[in-house]
């Protein structure tokens, strides 16, 4: 291999870092509240779009259908958001949030504003945009290289080294 990754420099990972630190802070912050991250993702959502089906919130929050169905059910019992079976589609659930879901993502807002302008800090306004465009750019990419290895025939899995691996016997 030409390329040897520095892991301090390496893309992957600091993008990683960062949003581990900011998500750990943030999820110390809003825990007494009784929320998670991945609620506060479906919350701040919700109080954006309005009504939303179940796979369209999947993908705009980055959870994956089975844990979101399940953090759904636990927001319903909590009296956060009501879920109804749309008028387009009676199969598909419709969202939204009950005035107790509004009131708590209204509550936890000023916070989440708060880590992104630490996050930004010293960055100009056309810096952050910039970073915000590049991040969304990085994301569609790993999207469609995602999508491609979908469609490929799965091969089979040989290890990183290129070496087939040797069973072992083991000793009495």
């Amino acid at each position: 291999m030409s390329r040897k990754p520095d892991l301090q420099d390496f893309l992957p990972y600091l993008m990683n870092r960062a949003g581990l630190r900011v998500g750990l802070m943030f999820s110390r912050d809003i825990e007494p509240l009784g929320v998670t991250l991945p609620m506060w993702r479906v919350l701040i959502e919700l109080w954006n779009s309005g009504d939303c089906r179940l796979g369209e919130l999947s993908e705009r929050t980055s959870i994956d259908m089975s844990t979101l169905s399940r953090l759904l059910v636990t927001m319903q019992r909590r009296s956060l958001i009501v879920r109804r079976r749309s008028g387009l589609d009676g199969r598909a659930l419709s969202l939204t949030l009950t005035p107790r879901g509004i009131a708590l993502a209204e509550k936890i807002l000023p916070n989440a504003v708060r880590y992104e302008d630490v996050a930004i800090e010293g960055l100009s306004a056309r810096e952050v945009a910039t970073l915000k465009g590049l991040l969304k750019r990085i994301y569609l990419n790993l999207e469609k290289a995602d999508r491609s290895a979908a469609q490929q025939p799965a091969a089979k899995k040989r290890p990183a080294n290129g070496r087939a691996k040797r069973k072992v016997k083991a000793s009495a």
